[in-house]
């Protein structure tokens, strides 16, 4: 809190267990500052330790709630707050720590409107977001609750932070945990009410430029595209015009950061995606998520990737864009590490720096060092991080009986891992998959010797210096692999040479070198990228334009009949392959020409489209407007009289009207309307073409029609009626005009 505001009575809100480390930051903070702090917090174990601690601080005082049998505590802390000698009464501000305490600070401040609201400690004064030069979006950076998460992020936007007037970086910031339905609810209705009122989003100086944190709760994360919908959402209404006011963006993530530019950035803005993930193949999984990065790719003027096995996986799901796509290197800056103090020949004290968690093979170095411990008793482990393996992995290692010498710290600031690394001896790394690896790279920045499996990413850093900086290992289940790798390494710890390898890593890695590539990317010349939206297709009654395939005769001349294709991707690219085999291609379809040209259909290719004629029928317009519109207008209504009610209590009630009149809707559609319609669309479909459709094309002139969904079988079958010439087929192969030129 600024100094100026200083002695003020703080009540802090922080109902979940996942921002246990920023309230821990924050508290402490305000209490060194001299403000006196009521926290209240769940009676659960995640905050046995943090609590005790922050209760012994001079000025702190902590509250435990304890929870309902759901795990929630809002109705305790309804009550507390309730209390007429509670601790709202003597507060001054009131800090909503977490997503769970959304609702119990709205209300809050609706029984005391003097009370000041803030979702951070930090005094803003109502700032918000203003426009740049350069725009950073990132799902991660350094915070209070993660001060590790972004490092990396935070690097590359410094490395060319001098190169721009302004520069402003968007960090949508998770706020998640788990809560029961009507909790869940509840919290989505607080975040709603307060992010009109952007001035609570915190606008912060940093070195960089301009920090805009946006917290975004969303408690259940099972699909990417909701979730990056939610980041949009929550982005748009902080930023004052509701997109993003840069001529450069610059992105972190194709999912999320891309999706976030793509939808929020200037028609006129360069965009420039850096993937780094390491769990694209989980997006690509899900038709919603792969759809969305797919659409990223085709927007973005440039797409890098942090090594190249990233960039290969990528090109390999989407190869139609593997022209576009570099590799970019993550930023280090070598000027915040610097080698240490000499280490112990016998590499005796481990170091880990990371997530707990599964993946990153935690339970097996745990594993190793016990194995390692028995026969060497000097040695000793420290694990720097957090996640859900914690308390396994400090059972585990009492189980092992070296729970003494293994200890478990929490994350550091990035700022301050140099002085952390030099109290070690080694650093090991058995993550089973890296995008790139920055903790090798910055360890060997430090002087620390490295034991680093050979997953994707940290494989191409350490090309060439494998041998010099530590040793690599094979990623495995298996402990003894650690084991072995750990007493060949310290057998042949005077064959080191750190230092050049640093050498090696800072030509590759520095912040010179990467910056000049960024700025090349942030300044280069536009790669074309199709549109998401596309000047309207000629209306069903026009002509058909006529394929330009080629200059001579066509082979032939055929229509691809697809009116609603499951794949539009999969009969785009058999018209394609008609096309470069000089067939005269027209398609005609239902949908819009924009889905085809996603689809990656062939300029050349002409089309004809009964979507509006389609869109028009009487029967489902009259079953949307009765089941869905009419119901949804009423009920909208009736959400937006509750919505200007201060209780969240009516919304939560409409909200509910809302979901069931939902399910409702969806059943009657599903099983009772959807199976008829379904067995009259094919005839309805081939009536609208015969209207719409046929005057565009010349099928006399026709040798082939293709079938490419069950739709359009109705439609084919009548139009081979009428041309007996025509070779109608369901099948889709190219290989029949095989022999033909023109």
């Amino acid at each position: 809190m600024d100094d100026q505001r200083m002695n003020r009575h703080v009540l802090y809100l922080a109902l979940g267990a996942y921002r246990v480390a920023a309230a821990t930051e924050q508290v402490t903070a305000l209490a060194a500052a001299g403000d006196s702090v009521v926290l209240v917090a769940p009676g659960t174990p995640a905050w046995d330790g943090p609590a005790t601690a922050l209760g012994a601080l001079d000025g702190v005082e902590v509250v435990r709630l304890e929870p309902d049998r759901n795990g929630s505590v809002g109705k305790a802390a309804e009550r507390l707050l309730g209390r007429r000698s509670g601790p709202l009464a003597a507060a001054e501000v009131l800090i909503a720590g977490d997503a769970q305490a959304l609702p119990a600070a709205w209300n809050a401040q609706r029984r005391k409107p003097g009370l000041e609201l803030r979702l951070e400690r930090h005094e803003t004064g109502g700032r918000t977001a203003a426009p740049a030069d350069l725009a950073v979006l990132t799902p991660w950076y350094p915070s209070p609750n993660n001060p590790l998460a972004g490092a990396f992020v935070k690097a590359s936007t410094a490395a060319v932070a001098d190169r721009f007037g302004k520069v402003a970086t968007y960090h949508t910031e998770d706020w998640s945990g788990k809560v029961d339905p009507k909790t869940n609810t509840t919290i989505m209705i607080a975040a709603e009410r307060l992010r009109a009122r952007p001035e609570l989003v915190p606008v912060l100086d940093t070195p960089e430029g301009e920090l805009t944190r946006v917290p975004v709760p969303l408690m259940h994360r099972k699909h990417y595209k909701p979730w990056v919908a939610a980041q949009t959402h929550a982005l748009a209404k902080a930023l004052p015009t509701g997109r993003i006011e840069a001529p450069v963006v610059h992105a972190h993530t194709g999912v999320y950061g891309g999706v976030l530019a793509m939808n929020l950035a200037r028609p006129d803005a360069r965009i420039v995606v850096t993937e780094h993930s390491s769990f694209l193949a989980k997006v690509f999984e899900q038709a919603g998520g792969r759809e969305l990065y797919r659409r990223v790719l085709a927007r973005a003027d440039a797409f890098l990737c942090v090594s190249g096995s990233l960039r290969d996986q990528v090109a390999q799901e989407f190869p139609e864009y593997a022209d576009k796509l570099r590799v970019v290197p993550n930023v280090i800056d070598f000027d915040l590490f610097t080698p240490g103090p000499a280490r112990s020949p016998e590499l005796l004290r481990w170091l880990y720096l990371g997530r707990l968690v599964e993946d990153k093979g935690v339970r097996e170095l745990v594993e190793a060092f016990g194995r390692v411990a028995a026969t060497e008793p000097r040695a000793r482990l420290t694990l720097v991080g957090s996640g859900p393996l914690k308390a396994s992995l400090l059972a585990r290692a009492a189980e092992l009986g070296v729970g003494a010498r293994l200890e478990i710290l929490p994350s550091v600031s990035h700022e301050d891992v140099n002085e952390l690394m030099h109290q070690y001896d080694l650093l090991v790394h058995a993550s089973r998959g890296e995008t790139f690896g920055m903790t090798v790279v910055e360890a060997v920045a430090a002087g620390l010797p490295v034991l680093v499996a050979r997953s994707a990413g940290p494989v191409e850093t350490l090309a060439g210096i494998g041998s010099t900086a530590g040793a690599l290992m094979d990623v495995s289940e298996d402990p003894q692999v650690i084991v072995d790798a750990y007493w060949r390494l310290r057998g042949a710890v005077d064959q080191l040479d750190l230092a050049a390898a640093r050498a090696s890593l800072e030509a590759r890695f520095g912040r010179d070198a990467v910056a000049e590539q960024l700025m090349d990317a942030y300044l280069g010349p536009v790669t074309a990228a199709v549109p998401d939206s596309l000047p309207a297709t000629a209306s069903a009654a026009e002509p058909a334009p006529k394929a330009t395939t080629t200059t001579s005769e066509p082979v032939g001349r055929a229509v691809v009949l697809a009116l609603t294709p499951p794949a539009p991707e999969r009969t785009a690219q058999f018209a394609n392959e008609l096309v470069q085999r000089g067939v005269q291609v027209t398609v005609v379809t239902a949908r819009s020409r924009s889905l085809w040209d996603k689809a990656g259909l062939d300029p050349r290719t002409a089309f004809v489209t009964i979507e509006k004629a389609d869109k028009g029928q009487l029967v489902p317009r009259a079953e949307r407007f009765v089941v869905y519109s009419a119901p949804r207008r009423i009920i909208g209504k009736a959400r937006r009289v509750a919505a200007r009610q201060g209780s969240l209590s009516p919304e939560y009630a409409m909200t509910r009207v809302s979901r069931a009149h939902t399910k409702a809707a969806d059943g009657f559609h599903d099983h009772l309307f959807q199976p008829v319609y379904t067995q009259a669309r094919p005839l309805m479909l081939a009536r609208l073409a015969r209207r719409g459709a046929l005057p565009g094309i010349d099928l006399s002139a026709t040798d082939h029609v293709f079938v490419a969904d069950n739709n359009s079988v109705a439609t084919g079958w009548a139009w081979a009626k009428k041309y007996p010439h025509l070779t109608v087929t369901k099948r889709l192969r190219s290989d029949v005009y095989t022999g033909k030129t023109g």
